[in-house]
């Protein structure tokens, strides 16, 4: 399998593989399209099988609850920011340089698709642990450990500490940017902002 520009993946085996996998995916964009449209609260399972056409028990064998499609909603994008990384072959650039480009993608993302963002992020913030041990924060995890490996950050750091943290004000930003009509900033801006408050630090040398 392959993830693509847009974080969804191309299963590449045989006929079987690939109709389950276009099959999922045409679950999932019918969820997002319908959490958008009438909210996370008021979408129903059924609404989501028949707006992709197929049998309510088709839905469950894919995403076996609701929350499902926001798990999915939210590993598209980190597959789209991990792309953007790999196109550009950052992988083995300095760790500020990695993080600036995830978290710019992902404001990209969100600024692209702000009714989505709005719909799924408010969702995920209330029905997932998204502040607890996210995702997103696994990921942060690797890339500040290779960068502690290189010499970049302090030995005493505990990576899975610092990526916590990392994770935890990227939501924080967002929740505020979807919480006010309009944005009420500049996403990718107040994301590397702060991203370079935590680097750098808040106290005088």
């Amino acid at each position: 399998m392959t993830a693509d520009a847009t974080g969804s993946l191309h299963v590449t085996g045989d006929r079987r593989a690939r109709h389950r996998e276009a099959r999922r995916d045409r679950l999932y964009h019918a969820a997002v399209e319908l959490f958008v449209e009438k909210g996370f609260d008021n979408t129903k399972m059924e609404e989501i099988a028949e707006r992709a056409d197929t049998a309510r028990a088709t839905v469950f064998n894919h995403f076996q609850r609701k929350t499902a499609f926001l798990d999915e909603w939210s590993l598209r994008r980190r597959r789209r920011a991990m792309h953007a990384i790999e196109l550009e072959h950052l992988e083995d650039r300095p760790l500020r340089d990695i993080l600036a480009r995830y978290l710019t993608e992902l404001a990209r993302i969100s600024a692209d698709s702000r009714a989505e963002t709005v719909a799924c992020m408010g969702a995920a913030i209330r029905f997932t642990n998204v502040f607890g041990n996210p995702e997103l924060a696994h990921q942060f995890e690797g890339f500040v450990a290779r960068a502690q490996k290189a010499g970049e950050v302090r030995p005493g750091t505990d990576p899975e500490h610092a990526a916590l943290l990392l994770a935890s004000s990227y939501f924080a930003t967002l929740s505020a940017w979807i919480g006010e009509e309009p944005a009420p900033f500049d996403l990718e801006r107040r994301l590397l902002e702060t991203l370079a408050m935590i680097l750098d630090g808040i106290l005088g040398r």
